[in-house]
């Protein structure tokens, strides 16, 4: 907490004192004059409205698809064998670049921008799990076989418990990318959203209103990064108190 109060005061000190062309920087305390308005205005609530829509549905169809996928890969080796390869390629490649095929395959609307976070949210959620699923301890699967656990229960009972704290982990950096689709689909085009209030905001030289976008982006990450490591310590309380 200190050293978020000790960045926000370094914020307004630069902003005052050393960058004070007002087209390039503003300091804090004239972004948040820039959000009272929009929010006085109600003309936020459309932009955060439109951003949270696509971000979670984009982001709940990554997180499914990721981690059914990364259980059949780390379970079965036929699945592993065929996907790893695209696995490997895709995650790899700059799929943000995919934005402006999506705009053609999927036209301008809330499809094209829930394809994009869907896109480069779901290699990262698919790899924990994969790592998750076969990092589990032998020992442990030795002892449900000991006691004649089927592979059913085994997979409930041992090894998703031991993947948790990777796909929580995957759940992470996949949101920290599916907000960047989100600020990427909404400058290529959308009439509503923070990454089109971001865009619009630079084209008019409005440094006050672009801090206010990338801001509001920023405590909405790390909220949901905070409720994700909560979640963890939650579903995996063995890890904390191995800590």
């Amino acid at each position: 907490m200190y050293s978020i109060i000790a960045g926000l005061v370094a914020w307004e000190l630069i902003g005052r004192f050393i960058l004070t062309d007002r087209i390039l920087f503003a300091p804090f305390s004239q972004v948040m004059v820039v959000l009272w308005e929009l929010t006085a205005s109600g003309e936020i609530w459309a932009h955060l409205a439109a951003s949270a829509t696509e971000f979670f549905l984009g982001f709940a169809l990554a997180s499914g698809v990721g981690i059914g996928m990364g259980v059949l890969m780390g379970r079965f080796a036929i699945v592993r064998d065929y996907a790893d390869p695209w696995v490997s390629i895709l995650y790899s490649s700059p799929l943000v670049a995919l934005m402006p095929f999506y705009l053609l395959l999927f036209g301008v609307g809330l499809v094209s921008k829930v394809a994009i976070v869907f896109t480069v949210s779901i290699f990262p959620i698919l790899l924990n799990t994969y790592v998750g699923v076969t990092s589990t301890d032998r020992h442990h699967l030795d002892v449900a076989r000991a006691f004649c656990c089927g592979s059913w229960h085994t997979f409930v009972k041992v090894e998703i418990p031991s993947a948790l704290p990777f796909i929580i982990t995957g759940l992470r950096l996949g949101l920290g990318r599916g907000l960047t689709g989100v600020v990427v689909g909404e400058m290529f085009s959308a009439r509503a959203g923070l990454g089109y209030l971001i865009a619009s905001a630079g084209q008019s030289f409005d440094a006050a209103k672009v801090l206010a976008g990338v801001l509001l982006f920023t405590i909405a990450g790390y909220g949901m990064m905070n409720f994700l490591s909560w979640l963890g310590r939650r579903l995996a309380p063995w890890r904390a108190e191995g800590r």
